[in-house]
């Protein structure tokens, strides 16, 4: 039995744009971050295991960086943990041993060739765990999509209109949450494998209208709001992104 408070959160997050399990992922991530910020950034034990995955990904990297700045202005915690993490991967490095080959005809045939050597220093600097941001979104994912499942199979009041109305889950979600409860939610997953198939449908033919109305024959065709809105909803579909986000502006790298 799901709590209450995930039942309100999946709630409020289908009627906002995007996937609403990668909204409330993130929703997770970004408490996460906080958390660890201004209650546990000096803890040892809890650095440890972002210490063990030579810190976090690079996007929860951002996620740390921009509520530090947003929130105090000096990024002091980004600098306790990433002091570290240089030190060690110093330490480590100037303690690699590799090897010591003279030259090598076969080697350089073979990368003339394209072809690649096994490397032996595939294990320098292996991480003993994974992003602790991530693991708490993976772990807030399947709490959310079991919820999900749960309310489609007792047919909770309105929750599979409510879905319908939503943008849906993304591809990444839908595919885990078939994955880990088409078991023990076999009526919800059906419900949702067709209602996604359906809504899939639907989104390709708009497209398909959009092509063809872009064409010079039928410029005097108008397209209907659902027409010009259809590319936006599929992206959502493959990416979990609000449609709003696919703009002109991309991140500089």
């Amino acid at each position: 039995m799901p709590f209450a408070i995930s039942i309100a959160n999946l709630k409020e997050a289908l009627r906002r744009s995007g996937c609403p399990v990668c909204r409330l992922g993130h929703q997770a991530a970004a408490a996460s971050v906080e958390s660890f910020l201004w209650e546990n950034v000096n803890e040892p034990d809890v650095r440890q295991p972002i210490i063990d995955a030579y810190g976090f990904c690079p996007r929860h990297t951002c996620l740390l960086v921009a509520a530090e700045m947003r929130n105090t202005g000096p990024v002091l915690g980004v600098n306790i943990i990433y002091e570290q993490l240089g030190r060690l991967a110093s330490r480590e490095l100037s303690q690699l041993e590799l090897p010591d080959r003279g030259p090598n005809a076969l080697a350089a045939v073979l990368k003339r060739l394209g072809v690649n050597e096994p490397s032996s220093t595939a294990s320098v600097l292996p991480p003993k765990g994974t992003c602790p941001v991530c693991t708490v979104v993976q772990e807030n994912d399947r709490g959310m999509l079991e919820t999900l499942f749960e309310l489609l199979a007792r047919q909770e009041e309105g929750f599979a209109a409510a879905y319908a109305a939503s943008d849906g889950l993304c591809l990444n979600h839908l595919r885990r949450g078939l994955g880990q409860f088409a078991a023990p939610y076999p009526q919800a997953a059906r419900w949702l494998s067709d209602e996604t198939a359906a809504r899939l449908e639907r989104l390709s033919a708009g497209m398909r209208e959009y092509i063809r109305k872009n064409n010079w024959e039928y410029r005097d065709e108008k397209l209907t709001e659902a027409e010009s809105l259809a590319w936006r909803h599929m992206l959502t579909f493959f990416t979990g992104l609000p449609g709003d986000d696919f703009t002109f502006m991309v991140d500089e790298f």
